[in-house]
C-alpha cells in the first residue's frame, strides 16, 4: 500500500453501553481534522480529513515543514490543528496573521518508514508514536487509561476540553479511499 492522503477514521458516539478490552481516553480537540504526510522523498503535506473536497492545506502551513526534520520518511500521522486561540483562531494559523499560533496534537500513526501500521493494534501504534520526536508546535496528545468515562469527562472538562475520546487498545486503524470509517472501537463524549 502507498502512501498518500486518506480518510482518517471516525469515532462513533458512546451511549453508555458495556465496553469489552481495555480502554483509553484522550481529550477530544475541537480543532480541524489533518493528516501529516511526509513522503519517501521527504516532501511533507498537510490534509483535512474531508478528501472529497480536496483540502491540501500545505501552501498555508508550509510554514511548519521546518519543524518535522525528525519525522522518518514514509510516515503519515494523525492529528488535530489547533491553535493559541482556540478553534477560532484556526482561520489565522492557516493565514499567518499571527494572531494565533497553531498547536498540531499528534494521536495517531497510520504509516511509518512506508509500511502501513494500522493493522498493529493501537496500543502498538501509540508505542511506535512516542518513538518520534516531536518539535513544538506539535505535541504528543495525552492519554489516560480508562476506569470511569464519567469522571475522566468531568476532568476533561475542566481543562477545558469539549469531551473525550474513548479507544480500544486493540483495535487496528481502518482507512478507506472511498469515504471515512466510523468506528465502535473508537467512541465520543461530548460534554
Amino acid at each position: 500500500m502507498e502512501i498518500s492522503p486518506i480518510f482518517p477514521m471516525q469515532p462513533i458516539p458512546y451511549f453508555g453501553e458495556e465496553l469489552e478490552g481495555e480502554w483509553i481516553f484522550e481529550p477530544k480537540i475541537d480543532g480541524w481534522r489533518m493528516q501529516i504526510i511526509k513522503y519517501k522523498d521527504e516532501r511533507v503535506e498537510f490534509w483535512g480529513r474531508r478528501l472529497e473536497k480536496n483540502p491540501n492545506w500545505t501552501k498555508n502551513l508550509s510554514y511548519l515543514i521546518p519543524y518535522l526534520k525528525e519525522i522518518p520518511p514514509g510516515t503519515l500521522l494523525d492529528s488535530e490543528l489547533y491553535s493559541t486561540k482556540g478553534r477560532r483562531g484556526i482561520p489565522s494559523v492557516m493565514t499567518r496573521t499571527n494572531l494565533a499560533k497553531p498547536i498540531i496534537y499528534v494521536f495517531d500513526i497510520v504509516f511509518l518508514n512506508g509500511v502501513f501500521i494500522g493493522d498493529k493494534p493501537l496500543r502498538e501504534r501509540k508505542l511506535l508514536l512516542r518513538e518520534l520526536i516531536l518539535k513544538p508546535p506539535f505535541y504528543f496528545l495525552e492519554y489516560k487509561p480508562l476506569e470511569d468515562w464519567e469522571i475522566a469527562l468531568r476532568e476533561t472538562l475542566k481543562m477545558g476540553f469539549e469531551g473525550i475520546v474513548i479507544k480500544n487498545l486493540d483495535s487496528p486503524y481502518l482507512i478507506s479511499k472511498s469515504a471515512p470509517i466510523a468506528t465502535h472501537h473508537w467512541r465520543k463524549i461530548k460534554g
